[in-house]
């Protein structure tokens, strides 16, 4: 029997076996992570779909999203769209399986990100399943609106597709899907920041790179809040904006220009400048204030012009 028939068989199978049941059921939930077992086994047993990758990818999807503010249902999602994301490749022709994705042609380029599309019809019914088929079909959505199927831009795209994304590429380019040419896991990882902002979520490769180097779940979420935090100053001080916060006009008879290692909490500021775009001026030095200009300075290479006054009248 092929792969397909067997596919569609058991899909057939798990189908009549569950429609009668409540959802309310306790039976249901088991039968749903069996039947998801199953299938990603019978998946790849395709000689041309690589043993365990799957589960590789639903497991670091699932460290990433312990990151993210997602439920438990939204989490059991990414597992099984993990686990059944390469279902709708069993359809391909061998040489799309075989050829890497760089050196096809925009026909057979479509129709191989068409996979995402037929594993969302093999699925359809399983409401169950509804938000991880959804998660499925986005798959090969990029962060600037040009990916496949739907054109979908940054926040659009569901945050459990953005994920995979991410992920499932990463190991194309480790085992040479995307490129023809095996890669180690740095080369892989720097692909994928390459392509920050066009292809992918910018903040999910960032935690996804922590992850690889094996961040426990406290510690993404503390460097995701302090890449938030930076974010917005770098937004800030690309923008040329000013903080208007702690801003009451300061006075003073003496301004005076000192190193970024002599800033101290409590110093009035007059200004700081990276070149010649402004970053805050007329405040008191607190320890956020410090930190990102010092992040600053490390991530863009610039060092701070900081002016404080030295003396208040």
């Amino acid at each position: 029997m092929k792969i397909e028939e067997k596919v569609s068989q058991y899909i057939k199978q798990f189908k009549n076996t569950t429609e009668h049941l409540d959802p309310a059921d306790g039976r249901l939930k088991k039968l749903d992570i069996d039947f998801v077992r199953k299938l990603s086994r019978i998946i790849e047993t395709h000689p041309r779909i690589k043993n365990g990758q799957s589960k590789r990818i639903a497991e670091n999807a699932l460290l990433i999203a312990s990151v993210f503010d997602m439920s438990a249902e939204q989490k059991v999602d990414i597992l099984y769209a993990g686990l059944l994301i390469q279902l709708g490749k069993i359809s391909l022709p061998d040489r799309l399986l075989t050829t890497p994705y760089y050196s096809m042609s925009v026909v057979d380029k479509y129709r191989y990100l068409g996979h995402a599309v037929d594993g969302e019809v093999l699925l359809r019914g399983l409401t169950q399943f509804k938000g991880a088929i959804t998660l499925i079909r986005h798959q090969y959505e990029h962060y600037n609106g040009q990916g496949f199927p739907d054109g979908l831009v940054e926040h659009n795209i569901p945050l459990g597709s953005r994920i995979l994304s991410v992920v499932s590429d990463y190991y194309a380019y480790l085992d040479g899907a995307m490129t023809g040419k095996v890669m180690f896991a740095d080369a892989a990882l720097s692909q994928l920041i390459i392509q920050k902002e066009s292809h992918y979520d910018p903040e999910i490769v960032d935690v996804f790179v922590h992850v690889l180097r094996g961040a426990t779940v406290e510690e993404l979420k503390e460097i995701r809040v302090k890449a938030k935090l930076l974010a917005v100053a770098t937004e800030q001080w690309r923008k040329g904006l000013v903080l208007n916060k702690r801003n009451k006009p300061l006075s003073t008879s003496t301004i005076v220009e000192i190193a970024l290692t002599q800033l101290k909490l409590g110093m009035k500021v007059d200004s700081i400048y990276f070149g010649s775009e402004p970053y805050i001026r007329n405040c008191i030095v607190d320890q956020s204030i410090i930190d990102n200009v010092a992040a600053l300075t490390k991530n863009n290479g610039k060092n701070p012009v900081i002016k404080i006054f030295l003396s208040m009248k």
